[in-house]
């Protein structure tokens, strides 16, 4: 656990450095350089040999070092020491300027880590690996976890800035504080959710060191020298003799031999770096060195990183969630390990194995039973799968039977209005047999669609439909349509006079697909769009709100990472509207209550998956014809969905819009 000296009086908390108890800080340094010994990696003297002809009386790193940072009041300073290194190694030998995120780097050293009872022992219970919420328990080590685990840019991990930031994610994941997590699954649901590391930066960790050294404990001077002279920075365990006193970890990136003094970069706010006297410096003592010896090209991604996390695994046999938590244990990197755990009917059972084709196959097995099983045990239910980047959030199994894994649990958000008397049908989750076999006997029977719908399901496609039995204008509908010949039949239906009604967009197998519903006749003046990016659509939004359009019609989806937005306008005169997207769900419940307070009614939501998590847009107006009474939805499973169906239904209410969607495991 961390060991936080308390900040004197009038030092706000966040300023005031962490430190780790000293004996416990020793420990950890034991026990790493007691793996790096027995994998012969630790060398008294570095790199550079003592008898270097002109060896130089002082040398810098300093123009290799990426700008300062603070770690605050957090215990993460062997991750700040660790990319501080891998930043600089990769400037010298690619000329890069990087800026690599702590906050993975900190995360892949805590939850990684599998311990055990004793040595070789079984895995500790309830939980089986350390937490981000701990702080410290690390050591110099995490060069050589380094050159194990890639990691990804800042930017797609950022860096929580204080321990309040970070605990403050759990009472959206619905815990009061970091005292109500005890299982396993409580730990697991802030480590892997999208707030504290996106998936996003999991499937871009790229940055690697080839190897690492270790100079043992109380390493010498010149063995000290020796690294920096061989062009690698150290990353120390060292000791702070001064309030607060104990354990801590920098990174030396120079020295002056005449002075007697090396030159460190830490982070506890200095904006500069800082001395450490050769001998008996009155705030620091060394007490073990490490360094990387190389990198992997910036090309380079670890495939393994790209399978942690939840999964929704599907196989003939029945549907259950699987949690990835490693791709290999540190004391015996490469080897057979324990992989997470998979949650089936009758309880939690272990998941073992290993990465393969550099890390591109899993190679899974999932337990017969629920009892704890030895790490690495290669038995049970096996699942084999590739890594497909064409989707990252959708890959098919390679085992005998068919298995499908997906990063989401498919939801359903829906807008349902008075039925006036109407005879209707309405179908959800169906698939495009099912879907094409309504257009093939329900207008004979004199329905016609009143909505439809396209959502992604796994690599496939899944769909909605609303269909009034009504006459009226001639209508066309299409749908598995690519962008291209969305456009074309687009096109051909204006020229005949045709306007659209609805257009939706979604992937199949990673490429986007469009179904459309048009109706021919006069309409009001109106514009339509389709594969709009996020910044795409506010512009087309914001033009055309100030030429007097009205948004009727919108439908936000995901194609791999990538968002975009089909929508529909018309002019329409007395109607006053809000518009918003890329809402969570708590930030649209709050625009939709917010709405609602003020008069407007909902006119459209589609629900998509942002990186994992559920966003939505919607549609309000105010004026118009009056609407007495609607009801909507969201967030509903399918089950969830029938229910709500079933309890409206009755009471004269049809579905209007149904949008179908993917949602992460986890609260946002």
């Amino acid at each position: 656990m961390t060991d936080m000296f308390a900040a004197p009086a009038g030092v706000p908390a966040h300023n005031f450095p962490v430190v780790l108890d000293s004996t416990i800080h020793g420990a950890s340094i034991k026990a790493a350089l007691q793996l790096a010994e027995r994998a012969g990696l630790v060398g008294r003297r570095g790199p550079v040999s003592l008898l270097l002809a002109g060896r130089p009386h002082s040398w810098s790193l300093a123009a290799d070092q990426t700008p300062f940072k603070n770690q605050s009041d957090r215990g993460t300073c062997w991750a700040f020491a660790g990319a501080s290194a891998l930043e600089a190694a990769y400037h010298r030998h690619f000329g890069l300027t990087l800026d690599l995120s702590e906050e993975y780097i900190f995360h892949m050293g805590k939850t990684f880590a599998l311990n055990r009872t004793a040595a070789g022992g079984p895995v500790t219970q309830p939980v089986e690996n350390n937490s981000s919420l701990t702080g410290f328990q690390g050591a110099g080590d995490i060069a050589k976890k380094l050159s194990e685990n890639a990691v990804p840019n800042e930017a797609l991990a950022p860096y929580l800035p204080s321990q309040a930031a970070l605990t403050g994610i759990l009472p959206t994941l619905g815990f009061a504080g970091v005292a109500s997590l005890v299982s396993q699954e409580d730990f697991d649901a802030i480590e892997f959710c999208e707030q504290h590391i996106p998936l996003i930066a999991r499937v871009n960790c790229r940055y690697r060191a080839t190897g690492f050294a270790s100079l043992g404990g109380n390493p010498d001077i010149e063995g000290l020298e020796n690294v920096i002279l061989s062009n690698r920075e150290v990353i120390c365990d060292v000791q702070h003799l001064t309030a607060p006193v104990g354990g801590h970890v920098l990174t030396l990136i120079g020295f002056d031999s005449d002075r007697k003094v090396f030159i460190a970069k830490n982070h506890w706010g200095e904006n500069k770096f800082i001395e450490i006297a050769y001998q008996n410096d009155p705030n620091w003592q060394i007490l073990s060195g490490w360094y990387i010896t190389g990198v992997v090209d910036p090309t380079f991604v670890q495939n393994q990183a790209c399978w942690l996390g939840n999964w929704r695994v599907k196989t003939r046999n029945g549907d259950f969630r699987m949690l990835l938590r490693r791709s290999e244990d540190f004391p015996a990197p490469g080897q057979p390990t324990r992989l997470g755990h998979a949650y089936m009917a009758d309880g939690r059972h272990d998941v073992n194995g290993q990465f393969m084709d550099n890390g591109r196959r899993l190679s899974a097995f999932i337990a017969s039973g629920t009892a704890p099983t030895q790490p690495g045990t290669l038995t049970g239910v096996k699942l084999e799968a590739d890594f497909d980047f064409g989707d990252v959030h959708e890959q098919r199994g390679v085992t005998n039977e068919p298995v499908e894994l997906s990063r989401f649990n498919t939801r359903f958000a829906a807008l349902f209005v008075p039925a006036g008397g109407e005879t209707w049908q309405a179908r959800h989750g169906i698939d495009a047999t099912a879907y094409q076999h309504l257009f093939d006997t329900l207008p004979a029977q004199g329905f016609r669609p009143a909505f439809l719908s396209g959502y992604s399901e796994g690599r496939g496609a899944r769909f909605n439909a609303v269909w009034i039995k009504s006459g009226g204008r001639a209508w066309a509908a299409r749908h598995g349509l690519t962008g291209a010949a969305y456009q074309v039949a687009f096109d051909q239906f204006v020229a005949d006079g045709f306007s659209p009604l609805v257009v939706s967009g979604y992937a199949e197998n990673g490429e986007a697909r469009y179904v459309g519903l048009f109706e021919q006749g006069p309409a009001p003046e109106w514009h339509a769009r389709h594969g709009l990016l996020p910044n795409e659509y506010q512009a087309a939004f914001d033009a055309l709100a100030a030429l007097g359009f009205v948004p009727v019609h919108v439908c936000g989806y995901r194609v791999n990472f990538g968002l975009q937005f089909a929508a529909i306008w018309r002019k329409l005169p007395g109607i006053e509207f809000i518009g918003r997207h890329n809402l969570r769900a708590s930030q649209y419940q709050a625009a939709f209550d917010d709405a609602v307070g003020r008069g407007f009614r909902l006119v459209c939501v589609s629900g998509y998956s942002n990186s994992g998590v559920a966003n939505y847009a919607a549609i309000w107006h105010r004026g118009g014809a009056p609407v007495n009474a609607w009801e909507a939805r969201h967030g509903l499973d399918a089950s969830g969905y029938q229910r709500t169906f079933d309890e409206l239904a009755p009471r004269g209410f049809r579905p209007a819009v149904i949008s179908g969607y993917g949602d992460g495991f986890y609260p946002a």
